[in-house]
């Protein structure tokens, strides 16, 4: 049977990861769902043009004097959230949506000769960040802590902390699921779950102060707690049947005496 036990105050922390991406050659970028997401597609743009495709069409091209976006993305909805810096050679995308992950191929011309000077593919992974992570943790019959991290967002991966180091094999089982552990019973500190994925991370803790012992503290004091109230019901349920017993019963005596009286003669 799994009881709760005595738990210090839960501190939550959120690492936001910039999703930011050198994108001048051939590369694997992430973006955070809902977020900015800056691709650098080109270091030096003085001197050159450059084109955006996807796997399907032309998105935009760079020209000596502007950057102009084909007819299927030249829409208010589109241009709101893409937005092409020629300055730097950067393209920010906010806020990124799930349609926006594909492959993409960026060319690279030079500008007098319109000669092409390289290309490279960057493909772009859209991931919802982890969030709302939740430690729940409570000290089972065979005095072990049961603890469980969850959390919402996009391939969370989890590892754990004690007192601010990661835990060892001597602290607890850890060839089971990461998201489950089983720590020895008498573990005590701060336990820290930590969640990631490519976009952010997140890490909520908890302060262990007692040692687990099968049966807690809090318990025992419900149970106790539990037979008192019992006891006083049982108490006086009885007095208030004795009570009611002695209202209702008829005085035998009485009757007696009423039965022993003489009759008068005359």
């Amino acid at each position: 049977m799994a009881t709760n036990t005595t738990l210090g105050p839960a501190f939550d922390t959120v690492i936001s990861l910039d999703s930011t991406c050198d994108a001048t050659q051939d590369a694997a970028c992430y973006g955070a769902l809902g977020g900015p997401v800056y691709l650098q597609l080109m270091r030096n743009t003085s001197g050159h043009t450059l084109s955006f495709h996807n796997e399907r069409k032309a998105i935009f091209t760079l020209r000596p004097s502007k950057t102009v976006f084909y007819k299927d993305y030249n829409t208010p909805s589109f241009l709101q959230r893409w937005q092409f810096v020629p300055d730097n050679g950067t393209l920010i995308i906010n806020p990124a949506e799930r349609k926006d992950a594909g492959t993409y191929r960026v060319r690279i011309f030079n500008k007098s000769t319109g000669k092409s000077v390289g290309e490279h593919t960057v493909q772009l992974i859209i991931e919802a960040p982890v969030s709302d992570v939740d430690l729940s943790i409570s000290c089972s019959a065979n005095e072990e802590w049961r603890v469980r991290c969850s959390s919402n967002g996009d391939s969370p991966q989890y590892s754990w902390y004690l007192d601010g180091r990661p835990l060892s094999e001597a602290d607890a089982d850890l060839s089971a699921d990461i998201q489950t552990l089983l720590l020895n019973g008498n573990v005590t500190g701060e336990l820290t779950c930590s969640v990631s994925n490519h976009v952010n991370s997140t890490n909520t803790s908890v302060l262990l102060l007692d040692v687990c012992s099968g049966i807690s503290s809090v318990f025992i004091s419900v149970w106790l707690a539990e037979i008192i109230i019992l006891t006083s019901l049982l108490v006086g349920g009885y007095y208030i049947y004795i009570r009611n017993k002695r209202t209702h019963t008829p005085d035998e005596r009485k009757d007696q005496e009423v039965e022993l009286t003489p009759t008068s003669s005359y």
